[in-house]
């Protein structure tokens, strides 16, 4: 770790915008994003690694939901679980270890492992199509007399079990288009999705004048009450209800999982930031999901991945700033050693994922755990 730890002088506002070695972060989206759908594994983690060193650990997770939902979903839908199993991890490290910055986590040995492992992951897993956004026309596709052709459902009973007293009557039609789309009749994936675009789109409107339109609160609805209502969870509703037609102990944990996922740190803009997790979840009802899918082909190429990611830190150290007396840097200072002391409280050591003696390195689950669900 010595070689490779970060003793850099800048301030996490000096970051903004940026990645450690001063690339714009969404240049650092696109790279890391390529290089795993190219399956280049190295690459991909050291782009991951340029927003650890600079404590964007958000935005890597969104990076990392977008990649899974966009460019993977029903390849590998055990990977929603095993992601939502890491996050826990690194909340955790993040609550339970008491730093003064983020940034102070960028030395943390099992942060970088944890991200090494993931992206390999990512990059090993077999893709399917990649989702589109698709794109609604406020002009002409909010006016239902012009709408004609897109009202299939043969009756106004589809969303009608679950509609509630003080839910918006405003998209009631909306609404059963949508549930008839996931229904077994029809299963039809990209009219769903579409009918996910004209809601949010349509619930954008109505704040933008700020109009009312509000949903009465579910019960699975786990963020702030002030957001609780967003039309948005009516969706999440309908999918869950019809998704139970599937029959598959393995799709609904894989929908629960990605509900976990879509509320974290949950805001409006999350409705269009994390649409291909709700396209996702519109898959799991319409398309065949497979349950021997594997959620990792080679365990070998994760580990040597693991095992060599403090070389990546290390070539990335050669971006930090720092004053010319290093020795006043070293160890970075005892909130350092206080979370590496945590990680063996924790027993989250830099793992080896493959042996059974390892079982609960990271999250006291062995990575292949995913695959019993």
């Amino acid at each position: 770790m010595e070689s490779s730890e970060i003793n850099d002088i800048r301030s996490p506002a000096e970051f903004r915008g940026i990645s450690f070695s001063k690339y714009k972060k969404t240049a650092v989206k696109d790279a890391f994003i390529e290089n795993m759908l190219n399956g280049k594994i190295e690459p991909a983690c050291n782009w991951a690694a340029e927003l650890v060193c600079a404590g964007h650990y958000l935005e890597l997770w969104e990076n990392i939901l977008y990649y899974m939902a966009k460019h993977i979903h029903v390849g590998n839908p055990k990977l929603v679980c095993y992601l939502e199993k890491r996050f826990i991890v690194f909340k955790n490290i993040m609550s339970s270890v008491e730093v003064t910055s983020p940034l102070d986590h960028r030395n943390n040995q099992t942060i970088r492992n944890m991200f090494a492992e993931i992206v390999s992951v990512l990059s090993l897993s077999t893709k399917k199509h990649s989702f589109e956004s698709i794109k609604i026309n406020r002009e002409e596709e909010f006016d239902m007399t012009q709408m004609t052709e897109r009202l299939v459902a043969p009756s106004v009973d589809y969303i009608k079990p679950l509609f509630r007293p003080k839910d918006p009557k405003e998209v009631y039609i909306a609404l059963n288009e949508f549930a008839y789309n996931l229904s077994a009749g029809r299963r039809n994936t990209v009219v769903a999705c579409y009918w996910i675009e004209w809601i949010i789109e349509f619930d954008a409107i109505c704040k933008k004048r700020k109009q009312v339109c509000e949903c009465e609160v579910r019960e699975f609805v786990v963020v702030e009450r002030k957001l609780a209502r967003d039309l948005i969870w009516m969706i999440w509703d309908a999918l869950f209800h019809y998704m139970k037609e599937r029959g598959s102990p393995l799709v609904e944990k894989v929908m629960g999982s990605l509900l976990t996922l879509f509320s974290l740190h949950y805001t409006n803009a999350c409705c269009r930031k994390r649409r291909y997790l709700l396209y996702f979840a519109v898959s799991l009802c319409t398309e065949q999901v497979n349950p021997a899918t594997e959620l990792v082909s080679d365990i070998r190429v994760v580990e040597l991945a693991v095992k060599n990611i403090n070389s990546i830190y290390k070539t990335i150290k050669k971006s930090e700033e720092s004053p010319g007396t290093d020795y006043l840097f070293s160890g970075l200072d005892k909130k350092v050693a206080m979370a590496k002391q945590m990680d063996m409280v924790n027993s989250i050591a830099p793992p080896k994922i493959g042996s059974s003696s390892t079982v609960g390195t990271l999250d006291k689950v062995h990575i292949y755990d995913a695959n019993k669900v």
